[in-house]
């Protein structure tokens, strides 16, 4: 069922428009990642009416999680759901209009090219930086734009990498695939509102490049 009505406040934003609200309408998005930063990001952009939305995440929800992931209720913890089956649940009873598809898998070099083929931008809710330099290897190779986000303690930053238009993942930290952080939620904590302001960020990065503003986007 499709409601005209539901996105007419975001098509009168004039940076986006009717043609921009059918753009984002065909558009494939992969989130990789679904926790503090992914989740939130799925939300928004299930809301803004994504053509195809696919969910990757390898993690069960638990209690910590609800602090800050605003997909997941108390029942999902309480089961112990795989977040990707989790969000696309809440997701869909959002928005009904959008294609999910849920993976439950590590993204690894023999399965990243094919998670993001098709899609028009990924975004990153990931935890380290191996899979991120697989992401942006992937990415660069197949031309496609995806935005990097992390969030620790009351820190938070993006950036986001467009093949052939701004630097890559790996231009701004090179060799950081092997890096290893000691500082992680599990020892200094996150600040929800960190979370939602970085997912927002990078959610609001994807919608540029959804509706063909790329040279408009943050470097």
């Amino acid at each position: 069922m499709i409601i005209p009505e539901r996105y007419s406040r975001q098509a009168l934003v004039s940076e986006i428009g009717e043609a921009g609200q059918k753009a984002i309408r065909q558009s494939r998005v992969v989130v990789i990642g679904l926790g503090a930063l992914g989740s939130n990001i799925a939300n928004i952009l299930a809301r803004a009416g994504v053509g195809s939305l696919c969910l990757v995440d390898r993690d069960f929800v638990d209690w910590t999680n609800l602090q800050r992931q605003g997909l997941y209720e108390e029942e999902d913890a309480a089961n112990s759901l795989p977040k990707a089956v989790a969000a696309k649940n809440r997701l869909a009873r959002i928005n009904s209009e959008v294609d999910y598809e849920v993976i439950v898998d590590d993204v690894n070099s023999g399965n990243v090219e094919k998670i993001i083929s098709g899609a028009t931008v990924v975004l990153d809710g990931l935890d380290n930086f191996y899979t991120r330099a697989l992401i942006n290897e992937a990415c660069v190779k197949m031309g496609i734009p995806w935005i990097y986000g992390g969030c620790i303690a009351t820190y938070g930053s993006t950036a986001t990498f467009v093949p052939g238009i701004t630097p890559c993942f790996n231009c701004l930290f090179p060799g950081v695939s092997g890096h290893t952080s000691p500082f992680t939620c599990d020892t200094v904590g996150v600040l929800g509102p960190i979370a939602f302001m970085v997912a927002a960020w990078e959610a609001s990065e994807a919608l540029k490049i959804l509706v063909g503003k790329q040279d408009q986007v943050s470097r």
